[in-house]
């Protein structure tokens, strides 16, 4: 016998993927959007050191939400190029362009997230202070205000302690890269030991 009925299940099942991708391309858009907002949020709160770390640690959750969402999407878009049982793999009829015009769209255009005073990978290997592993570099808080030294690198780590403007460091490693900051693994002449924020750091003292 015949049967008739695999086309119309397997292009059932298309269908639903193509749904499901297309919702995934709108939360991202979406997601998109709070991130642009988040980024003006923390523009304004730029003069309020609480409100700035604050207003990052949401961005930065907000785009470890988005590149959850993206990965999503991807294994949607495999999974519709899959070969069948009759050995054909099927188009995805959501396009990839529509997911990143979505974002292009909702971040003004340009496509870039920005996170405050965000260093690149490359910037961050050779840092234009010329801060490097086993350098000494020099604490450089803008209005004389302790810099944090943490357990971890990350806004999510916790603080071990306060170094005032011109305190002597030398650089163990770094820089990680994590939440818009190149951090560094210091430590202090009387032996303290930490991860601190490279873009409060100078070769020089002030």
């Amino acid at each position: 016998m015949i049967n008739f009925g695999g086309k119309k299940d397997e292009g059932g099942q298309n269908e639903g993927i193509s749904q499901a991708m297309r919702a995934m391309s709108d939360q991202i858009g979406r997601q998109a959007q709070e991130i642009k907002r988040l980024q003006e949020e923390l523009e304004t709160a730029q003069q309020d050191a609480a409100a700035a770390e604050k207003a990052r640690k949401a961005l930065a959750e907000a785009e470890a939400r988005l590149a959850q969402m993206e990965a999503e999407l991807k294994k949607l878009k495999e999974t519709t190029t899959a070969p069948t049982a009759g050995g054909k793999s099927v188009s995805p009829t959501v396009e990839s362009s529509s997911v990143s015009g979505a974002i292009s769209g909702a971040l003004g255009g340009s496509g870039v997230v920005k996170i405050g005073p965000r260093t690149s990978d490359s910037a961050a290997t050779s840092t234009p202070g010329g801060l490097h592993v086993g350098g000494v570099a020099y604490v450089q808080q803008a209005g004389g205000k302790n810099l944090r030294l943490r357990n971890a690198p990350g806004l999510d780590s916790t603080v071990l302690d306060g170094l005032p403007p011109g305190t002597q460091l030398t650089l163990l490693a770094g820089p990680h890269e994590k939440d818009g900051y190149p951090w560094w693994h210091i430590r202090t002449n009387d032996g303290r030991e930490g991860w601190v924020a490279g873009t409060e750091l100078a070769t020089t003292p002030s």
